[in-house]
């Protein structure tokens, strides 16, 4: 049965990352189909994209020195981005650990190029003003606006007055004693969210509330080396910005999908981990200090199919995503073998986690 002409569909996938100057032209051959399908289709741009290098940030150049193989900090090829847009991306995200790699001419260009592939940008720009405009995208008279920001990233890589640069989130840590009295034990390691930077975001997303009827934020963050954990900054950082007037929280950052919560009736999406990771060094030693194990998370993800309605979220469903021996990524249905045990596992880390999240066999999430 066909839905009423006031609904419509978001999908929304992880992170975006083709490292590889040559592109597969098939690349998106598996899922072109159904981001298409999708009224507004988004992902994270996570890598830069121009057609030479830029200006190399102090620390990458360092860890190029080191790496062997070539320089593992160089801009991917402009292809990839109009790839991306032919294939059906509708928004993207620049707000992440790496589309500054290549300096301010190469992020610049990443931008430009997904604007003329005819898709919106967001999280990042010229100046800071800019990098906190919300893209707004309009179908069937409903006014859906996305921002987005980022927990890691290099110095110098947030945007200023005057600087281009992503939207920060930064958190800080501390140590902190289980017991006050107590000397000379493993203290707890605990996290707060940046008061400036979260202040700023809540009030982006609070001017986005006043002319938009959903709101969505993308937030790339999270603990790298731990398939579990949820960082106190980003639940603290996430209830602040639903209190503020977002929808949804869709996030990536590590390479793992991770649990989720609902809060006040709305979802937060700790972690739909990689949609594509495209490498010459997939297949050897990880260059970058993370475990094997861990990348071998890059393989799977998830996507958010997002149900809208009378300018209202009334329904999201949780999609497996995997990749093929030649890392293309396809959307898993339930007669796919690993489409339940994706969603097990889900299931299992929010619960490790302490989050209240739940879902149904098909991967719907309920919000009773």
């Amino acid at each position: 049965m066909a839905e009423p002409q006031s609904s419509f569909r978001l999908l929304a996938v992880g992170d975006l990352q083709i490292m590889a100057r040559e592109i597969a032209p098939d690349l998106f051959e598996h899922v072109a189909a159904d981001l298409k399908r999708a009224d507004i289709s988004f992902g994270n741009c996570e890598w830069p994209y121009a057609e030479e290098a830029g200006d190399t940030h102090p620390v990458e150049a360092h860890i190029n020195d080191d790496f062997e193989a070539g320089d593992l900090f160089a801009p991917g090829h402009p292809d990839a981005i109009r790839l991306m847009g032919e294939s059906g991306f509708d928004v993207m995200s620049v707000a992440n650990n790496h589309t500054m790699h290549g300096g301010y001419r190469a992020f610049l260009r990443t931008i430009s190029l997904l604007q003329e592939s005819g898709v919106a940008p967001v999280g990042g720009g010229a100046d800071i003003e800019a990098a906190r405009r919300p893209a707004v995208i309009e179908r069937k008279g409903c006014r859906v606006a996305f921002l987005a920001c980022t927990s890691g990233f290099l110095p110098g890589a947030h945007a200023g007055r005057r600087t281009p640069g992503i939207v920060p989130l930064r958190r800080h840590s501390y140590f902190e004693n289980p017991a006050w009295e107590q000397w000379g034990i493993e203290p707890d390691i605990r996290t707060l969210a940046n008061r400036e930077d979260l202040a700023a975001l809540c009030a982006s997303i609070a001017e986005a509330r006043a002319t938009a009827d959903v709101v969505v934020v993308s937030c790339h963050w999270g603990i790298l080396e731990d398939v579990v954990k949820i960082g106190e900054y980003q639940r603290e950082a996430a209830r602040a910005m639903i209190d503020a007037g977002a929808d949804l929280i869709v996030s990536q950052g590590p390479l793992a999908i991770k649990g989720f919560e609902v809060y006040h009736g709305k979802a937060v999406l700790y972690s739909l981990g990689k949609f594509i990771m495209v490498s010459p060094w997939m297949a050897s030693e990880p260059p970058s200090g993370i475990s094997a194990p861990i990348l071998d998370e890059a393989r799977r993800g998830l996507a958010a199919s997002v149900k809208i309605q009378d300018g209202e979220i009334t329904d999201v469903t949780l999609v497996p995503v995997s990749t093929d021996e030649r890392r293309r990524p396809l959307f898993l249905t339930r007669d796919h073998g690993q489409f339940a045990s994706t969603l097990a596992d889900v299931t299992a880390r929010t619960r490790a986690a302490g989050l209240n999240g739940q879902l149904d066999e098909d991967g719907r999430v309920r919000f009773s």
